[in-house]
Order: C-alpha cells, then structure tokens, then sequence
C-alpha cells in the first residue's frame, strides 16, 4: 500500500461510485470529464488494483468496493482536520482560558469580557481567579493562554508586560479614625492592630516591610479578610485593585506615603509560545484599555 494517496483524487473516486456518472461527479467536482478520468486512472496506477470494472466505468469490482468505506472514513477525516485547522487561525472560534488575580478579575476584566463575547460568540471563555503566585503557575502549567497579575518572579519562561501601576495604602473599615486621612506614613503602621495576608509578600525587598513583619493576626482568604476589616478588628495593607468591588461601600483606602510603593499589573503569557489568534485578541483589547487610562477611573472611598 503506498505512503501517500491525493485526497482530490480519492473524492473523485467517490463521486463517481456515489452518482454513477463521470458526467455528473464533473459536474459536482467543477472539474472536466478527463480529469476525473485522470484522477481515477492515478490512484489505480498507484494503488496496482483496479477500482471500477472495465468496461462498466462506473461499476465498483470488488476491491473497489472495500476501499470506497475506507475513502469515504478517510475524506470524513479530512474535512474534520481541515475545518478545525481553519478554526485554529480565525479569532472568532475556540477557546480562551484566562487567570487574573481578584482584583482585576471582578473589576475590570467584565467590561472587557462583555464586549469581547458579544462580538466573538464563537469563542468559548473561561475566567480563573487567584492570587499572582497561582496565576503564573496555571500559565506554566499551559492550563490558560495567559494571566493577568503583578510580577512576582522571574522565571525565564515567562514573559511579562507591565499594564499599570498599583499604589499600596492603608484599607480598613469606613468608621475607622483613619478613613478620614488623605494620606498615612509607613512609620504609623507600628502603632496599629495590623492585619497580615499573603499579598504582604509582594513588599518583600522593601525596607518598607518590616513594619508588616509582626501582625497582630494573619488570615489566609480576602473573605476572612474582608470580614475582620467591616467588624473594625484591625486594618490591613493591600494594593488599592486589590479591595473586592462589593466591599467598597463599607471599606476606606488611605495611601501609604513616604514613600510610595506600587506594584506592576501586567500580562503574564509564556515567553515562547505565540497567542493564539482568540488569545491575541483579547490581549489586544487589554492594552488597548490599559493605555487609554480607563484603571484610573475608579474611585475607592478614602
């Protein structure tokens, strides 16, 4: 059996055995009677078997007969693998899976998700949630086609592209005393019931951090979190992007100065792996957003 068969011409050899006419699998082919003889002619020329009898051009013989099952199963094949490859470079059909921390995640990314599944329903998306350290390790693991975080390591099989800049403050509940500040200086830190999280981590490095280094308590969840900083049990240090939208109303950010500490938000993809067309889309959308400076809208009480 050889290598290689011509998928023109094994269709054309189905068309003549389905339609019973070189007339009319020309007609179906857009080709010309002779070049479906033609077409029919090679592939028995390189099969060494005969696929219709002679004399009855259009009449199967029996070794003809078991190969047009095994034409048509691969002709099925094909056109799958063909239409999925097609897909594979339209922006308009596959999948995209998508990690960012919290932050973005309930903040800014749905603006940008509604827009984009409206205009590329064929899409399927998935938004995962986490925090930096899970975000780069789910683009490492190829289980998302990037991230969304603040850079916490550098791994050589990253690459990151800084987005904005995030400011470090003070938050703690609304009828706290310190709400009402416009601004608070890192040296005060020491003197209040501090609240510690695993985002503290992202100060290490600062000298800055070791006012964080002895909390009076430490919690693992921003829900925990959230909770101890509405009942006034202590106040906590987090990036301004990092309050849960649907606390806002009962939480107060007041900026850490002197100095003032950011960290980077930014896309996190592999550095050598090319997005794929749905991928480079969205990516597109978020530098877009980010450049037309629609993060610094928002407004947190403070």
């Amino acid at each position: 059996m050889p290598s290689e068969l011509s998928m023109v011409q094994v269709r054309h050899c189905v068309l003549v055995a389905d339609l019973g006419s070189y007339h009319l699998a020309a007609a179906k082919a857009a080709r010309s009677q002779p070049a479906i003889t033609k077409s029919i002619q090679a592939i028995e020329n390189r099969l060494g078997a005969a696929l219709f009898e002679e004399g009855r051009r259009t009449e199967l013989t029996p070794f003809g007969a078991a190969c047009m099952p095994r034409f048509r199963e691969l002709l099925a094949h094909h056109d799958r693998t063909a239409t999925t490859l097609a897909d594979l470079v339209r922006k308009d059909q596959g999948s995209l899976a998508i990690a960012a921390i919290v932050a973005v995640a309930g903040h800014w990314l749905p603006s940008i998700i509604r827009v984009y599944a409206a205009d590329f329903p064929g899409v399927q998306l998935r938004l995962l949630d986490d925090n930096s350290q899970n975000v780069e390790r789910m683009v490492l693991n190829h289980e998302v086609d990037f991230g969304i975080a603040s850079q916490i390591s550098a791994d050589d099989g990253l690459l990151f592209e800084p987005l904005w800049e995030d400011s470090f403050g003070v938050v703690c509940s609304r009828d706290h005393p310190l709400a009402a500040r416009r601004s608070i200086g890192w040296a005060e830190l020491a003197d209040l019931p501090l609240i510690g999280t695993v985002a503290h981590r992202q100060l290490d490095g600062y000298p800055e951090s070791s006012y964080l280094a002895h909390p009076s308590m430490h919690v693992s969840t921003m829900l925990s979190l959230l909770s101890l900083l509405q009942e006034n049990v202590g106040v906590t240090v987090l990036a301004r992007w990092a309050i849960p939208r649907l606390a806002e109303p009962t939480l107060s950010y007041v900026p850490l100065v002197r100095p003032t500490r950011t960290r980077t938000i930014g896309i996190v993809r592999l550095a050598h792996q090319t997005p794929s067309p749905a991928a480079a889309e969205m990516l597109e959308r978020l530098r877009v957003a980010a450049a037309a400076g629609t993060l610094r809208s928002r407004a947190v009480p403070g």
